[in-house]
């Protein structure tokens, strides 16, 4: 099947269990004698977002174009697109707009927000220091078939490196919530994410 078919059926079938994992994140108690089962949604959470990356980042090994781009998504969604997903910076604009961050860790995420912001940044040099060398080289007389090696390597390990900053960011937030306020925090990127990946009603299956 070709790549982007069989991630839009992966992805279908990642939102389904998405949502059935914030519907339980609905419904537990956030009092402290629920804590095991608030642990056990958000180690699934985690794993649910373990499974989209790795997942996505094995199919932009067969298409590294698609993996970078994500050709389906609603165009607002494709114009806030960062290398094939959210911004990774976005993790933390949820964690202060939920209002579960006491003010006295706010710090906290300001400084982890600076260290995702930076990794960002070295992303998109690495990203440009090599789109560079490749328009040089084919300036330079090399044609596009010769290049077309770098340019896969290019996208696939942008789309992989992107993914592996996001849930960095994640982590980082989880890390530092305790399992009440994480509940809370998940189901707003939860829902984030429900509407980042969700199809566009107007694509076209019949795209190569």
């Amino acid at each position: 099947m070709h790549s982007k078919e069989s991630f839009k059926s992966f992805l279908q079938s990642w939102l389904d269990g998405l949502d059935a994992i914030v519907t339980q994140l609905q419904s537990v108690p956030v009092d402290a004698i629920h804590e095991s089962d608030q642990n056990d949604l958000i180690s699934a959470f985690m794993d649910h977002q373990e499974l989209l990356f790795s997942t996505k980042g094995s199919l932009t090994s067969e298409d590294p174009v698609f993996g970078a781009h994500l050709p389906w998504i609603n165009s607002f969604c494709r114009a806030l697109q960062w290398y094939g997903g959210w911004r990774p910076t976005a993790a933390f604009r949820l964690a202060e707009s939920s209002q579960m961050v006491p003010p006295e860790q706010m710090s906290v995420i300001e400084a982890m927000r600076m260290i995702t912001k930076a990794e960002e940044a070295a992303l998109e040099q690495d990203a440009e220091s090599v789109e560079v060398g490749i328009i040089k080289a084919v300036m330079n007389g090399g044609g596009m078939c010769s290049m077309e090696p770098a340019i896969n390597e290019l996208f696939q390990r942008v789309a992989v490196s992107a993914d592996t900053i996001r849930m960095g960011a994640i982590r980082r937030v989880v890390g530092m919530l305790p399992p009440a306020e994480t509940i809370g925090y998940m189901l707003l990127l939860g829902k984030m994410e429900a509407n980042f990946y969700g199809m566009d009603d107007d694509d076209d299956d019949d795209d190569d």
